[in-house]
């Protein structure tokens, strides 16, 4: 079988051209001879240097050019040296601007940076499990945002709704017997909110949440107003010697308290 290189020619990374191309020589039940990475390609300038490597040997040309010109320009200078040449964007990109009746952006990359957001997602979400309920407060630092709050005021949720949205949230219980960690006091105070709720309705939320593990609520101090009220007065102290802004959470859904967060943060 006769011997074939495959030249990639690519305004970004050339990883989609490559995907296809192996996927599309599968089919022959054998591998390209050699495969030559032409990425980042920008206009015209390295054109005649591939095509002349190209055409020194049976070769197959596939670009990924979001460059309306490079393209035309890649595919007549193929044609001009018979060359083999696909274009894996083009006609999709055509189809498009006809489709939508406007004119593509011809912006390389931009699939790139939507991974890299995905990614960044990802990592988000891992940081929120890793620093959830107080856990790991070593890492606070790094956090976009350190939430606070007495215990059923929804930290976690919330946390994990913003780590979604890509950024790194910690959050962190505030209890009356245990001292905060210590390393709070050096978090800048812009990157700290505290959640606050009625007294009544956090009553109302800790007695559901016994009834659910099996437990009388009135024998428990935990759903107790008195003991409620006291847990958020000190709440309330504590996020104002921190200068954290504070967030009355009493009957809202995460995301209105998340949005106003989240406008916040995109504002900085």
């Amino acid at each position: 079988m006769e011997s074939l290189n495959l030249f990639i020619v690519s305004d970004s990374t050339g990883e989609t051209a490559e995907h296809v191309a192996l996927a599309a020589m599968s089919q022959f039940n054998t591998d390209f001879s050699n495969i030559f990475r032409y990425r980042y390609i920008e206009g015209e300038a390295r054109i005649d240097e591939i095509l002349s490597k190209a055409s020194a040997s049976p070769s197959l040309v596939i670009c990924t050019l979001v460059d309306k010109k490079s393209r035309s320009s890649l595919a007549a200078r193929c044609a001009q040296r018979d060359i083999p040449f696909v274009d894996l964007l083009g006609p999709v990109i055509d189809a498009l601007e006809i489709r939508l009746g406007r004119a593509p952006l011809q912006a390389p990359g931009l699939l790139r940076k939507l991974d890299e957001d995905y990614f960044q997602r990802i990592k988000a979400v891992e940081f929120a499990i890793q620093c959830d309920d107080g856990r790991s407060p070593e890492s606070l630092p790094e956090a976009d945002l350190v939430i606070l709050g007495v215990s059923r005021t929804g930290k976690t949720p919330l946390s994990m709704y913003i780590a979604n949205k890509g950024f790194r949230a910690a959050n962190i219980p505030l209890i009356p017997e245990v001292d905060p960690p210590d390393i709070l006091r050096t978090i800048p105070s812009s990157r700290i909110v505290g959640l606050i709720i009625s007294g009544e309705r956090l009553s109302q939320i800790r007695q559901e949440r016994l009834r659910l593990l099996g437990l009388e609520p009135k024998a428990s101090a935990y759903a107790n107003r008195e003991r409620i009220e006291r847990e958020l007065q000190a709440a309330r102290e504590y996020l104002h010697s921190l200068g954290a802004r504070i967030y009355d959470v009493t009957d809202r859904a995460v995301e209105e308290t998340a949005q106003e967060i989240l406008d916040f943060l995109r504002s900085k």
